[in-house]
């Protein structure tokens, strides 16, 4: 569904679990229409990608037109679909540099689907981003902010046209104020400075990797996470948040059928249980 459109330019929502856009453990996904020229930010959990390629087909998007994958991270709801899109559209994928190792080599095999015996295929990160680097899609242009914090290698990734300002965070901010999950292993301090970086860039659009998404005074809900993080953790941190993609496969096993069945039509390995 387009959610933006101006100047020559569009956003669509073609991907996402929680808000019942694709297969419930797909984070969101979304296109960029950079004038005809198209990046896919996020490529879902590669379970049932058919559904988000019926979404593309229903918004008049041709995949064959995508041109680069962006990832905002490397978790498995976000990314492990990569393999997928990359082989289906030809599109170069580009991801931060500490996401390669787990892109092309780890492919998630301490989590829930390879611990049931179902493997994913790797894929080849073509460009290597940083803080600071710049991708050109089409006649846009979109910045990259390594913000530490959810993950090591998690980016938000902005641009603009027309009167909209967006911000693709990933999972370092969601609306209302929300954070991606955190662990023992979270960099608080580094996890407040990304986001107290982002109010800087005042976004009108606010379109994250779950949750709703914001398409006017996008910043106010960054404001709020940072406001947050000022204070003490233990008012940010909230319990484990229901619909997410764990969570679902947690919540009903006949998922892992899904899973199977994908990875049979793309190749990916079953490993035994």
């Amino acid at each position: 569904m387009k959610i933006l459109d101006e100047a020559g330019f569009a956003v669509h929502m073609v991907g996402g679990g929680g808000m019942g856009v694709s297969h419930q453990t797909d984070s969101h996904t979304y296109i960029l229409d950079a004038g005809g020229e198209y990046a896919l930010i996020d490529a879902g959990s590669g379970i049932k990608p058919e559904m988000i390629r019926k979404n593309l087909e229903r918004d008049g998007i041709d995949p064959a037109r995508i041109s680069t994958i962006l990832l905002t991270h490397s978790h498995w709801d976000h990314a492990r679909g990569c393999a997928f899109w990359r082989q289906a559209t030809g599109a170069k994928v580009a991801a931060h540099e500490d996401a390669v190792e787990t892109l092309e080599k780890t492919l998630w095999s301490d989590l829930h689907l390879a611990q049931h015996g179902i493997g994913a295929s790797e894929t080849k990160v073509d460009t290597r981003l940083r803080d600071g680097s710049r991708v050109k899609v089409g006649k846009l242009e979109l910045e990259v902010l390594h913000s530490h914090g959810h993950s090591p290698d998690s980016i938000c990734l902005f641009t603009s046209f027309g009167s909209h300002r967006i911000l693709f965070s990933g999972d370092t901010v969601f609306a209302e104020g929300g954070h991606g999950t955190v662990s023992a292993d979270t960099d608080f301090k580094k996890y407040r400075a990304s986001v107290k970086r982002l109010v800087q860039y005042n976004a009108t659009a606010l379109l994250p990797g779950h949750r709703q998404f914001v398409l006017a005074d996008g910043n106010e809900h960054v404001k709020l996470l940072d406001k947050k993080m000022s204070g003490r953790w233990t008012d940010v941190v909230a319990t484990r948040v229901p619909f997410f993609p764990t969570w679902w496969l947690e919540h009903n096993p006949a998922l892992y059928d899904d899973a199977r069945e994908s990875a049979a039509l793309t190749g990916a390995p079953l490993a035994s249980k």
